[in-house]
């Protein structure tokens, strides 16, 4: 495996704070909850809740899968928060197929939120299943890599990275 440079952390600061200006204008005045989906979307989160103008609450959820699968085992959120008539930004690292995305949208929805945007740091659109889209994203992009970096692990490593790598096959 070998990690190629896509986004460096120049391109990811300008792309949050643009971000960060399209959900303060889309959501103004509005009770907002931004949800994180761990781990992948955390730094994104932190980042995003820096520049953000409008009042705000932060929460976290974990998806659990077995390991090396993609069927989703268990969602655990990190508190009880509550979403009725409150508008969600949920934050996700990668949006593939959209699957998981659309499973907690429903949910969310079926608990009474008033919207539900949702927000990747990259988003590949031709990769879906479902007919879920992107509202913010920090980076769009086609193609079948993996990611890792900027919070996003590959085989637990990474996320620690400032920027944003693809992870390829040795050459």
């Amino acid at each position: 495996m070998r990690l190629e440079r896509r986004y460096e952390s120049r391109q990811i600061a300008e792309r949050v704070e643009a971000v960060a200006g399209a959900v303060d204008r889309d959501l103004r005045e509005r009770p907002l909850i931004v949800v994180s989906i761990l781990k992948g979307s955390a730094f994104f989160m932190a980042d995003l809740a820096r520049k953000l103008r409008g009042p705000f609450a932060c929460e976290f959820l974990h998806v659990r899968r077995a390991e090396g699968a993609r069927e989703v085992l268990q969602i655990d959120f990190s508190s009880g928060f509550h979403v009725r008539d409150k508008h969600v930004l949920l934050l996700k690292d990668v949006v593939h197929t959209g699957v998981i995305e659309t499973y907690l949208m429903d949910h969310l929805k079926g608990a009474g939120a008033a919207s539900i945007h949702l927000g990747a740091v990259v988003d590949k659109p031709l990769d879906r299943k479902t007919n879920v889209s992107v509202d913010f994203s920090l980076f769009s992009t086609e193609g079948e890599g993996m990611f890792a970096g900027y919070g996003m692990e590959h085989e637990g490593l990474h996320a620690h990275l400032p920027d944003i790598y693809e992870v390829l096959p040795e050459q």
